[in-house]
């Protein structure tokens, strides 16, 4: 019998990070999924100790970037058949470019785009040649041809910017056997997105790891909807 699948999820201790989690360990992968702070991801623990063999928890604050090296060295002696790179920050209550300090879009700028793309890079040799699939959460929020109000503007940046740096990445990856994809998963009903969203997380994630299952082998680049609908960069 061949070995399951593996994958790693990034920011998995709850929302949709935990519900990939979840939706993989019912399509029989393995999960290595990371937390800040494993010992506080209750829910995450819980799922292991349901799943014994199956998920592993690392600590992982991808914006520590020491950290973030010592993940990428310690995954390097794996095969992974998946990586996604979850996770964020909504940055500053206010959300105005008027109105934000240079420490704020640093921050907000460094968590949402830059950190998973460093991250991405550091991981790339361990994704499987040939099958393996390198993906990021995103937004069709981070569409420049899409924004047409401007709402939440800060945050509309930042994923812009995560989607600008994942075009620049495939021109490295291009060419290896492996698969990039930016995904939208909807407007979910999590704490950042808010009770009134009218994605549920197991909607999302079932979205999400049906598009990683799907792209393998495509050797593509894609900006792409949970529901497989293409966005527009």
């Amino acid at each position: 019998m061949a070995d399951p699948s593996l994958a790693v999820v990034v920011g998995a201790n709850r929302g949709i990070g935990l519900g990939v989690v979840k939706e993989m360990l019912r399509k029989g992968w393995s999960v290595i999924a990371t937390a800040r702070r494993p010992d506080a991801a209750k829910d995450l623990r819980t799922l292991a100790a349901a799943n014994l063999g199956k998920l592993e928890i690392q600590g992982l604050d991808m914006t520590n970037t020491g950290q973030a090296d010592s993940f990428a060295s310690a995954m390097a002696g794996k095969k992974l058949d998946a990586v996604l790179i979850n996770g964020g920050t909504s940055g500053p209550g206010h959300m105005s470019a008027s109105e934000a300090t240079e420490a704020e879009i640093g921050s907000l700028m460094f968590t949402n785009a830059v950190a998973p793309i460093r991250l991405a890079r550091a991981l790339a040799g361990s994704v499987k040649e040939n099958t393996g699939v390198l993906a990021f959460t995103s937004s069709i929020m981070g569409s420049v041809a899409l924004n047409s109000d401007g709402y939440h503007e800060l945050y509309r940046a930042s994923k812009a910017a995560l989607n600008s740096l994942s075009r620049g990445l495939w021109t490295e990856l291009e060419g290896r056997g492996i698969t990039l994809l930016t995904l939208h998963p909807g407007w979910v009903r999590t704490d950042m997105g808010g009770p009134s969203a009218p994605v549920s997380v197991d909607d999302s994630a079932r979205g999400l790891v049906a598009m990683i299952e799907r792209e393998r082998g495509k050797h593509r680049h894609r900006f792409v909807s949970f529901t497989g609908e293409e966005l527009a960069w």
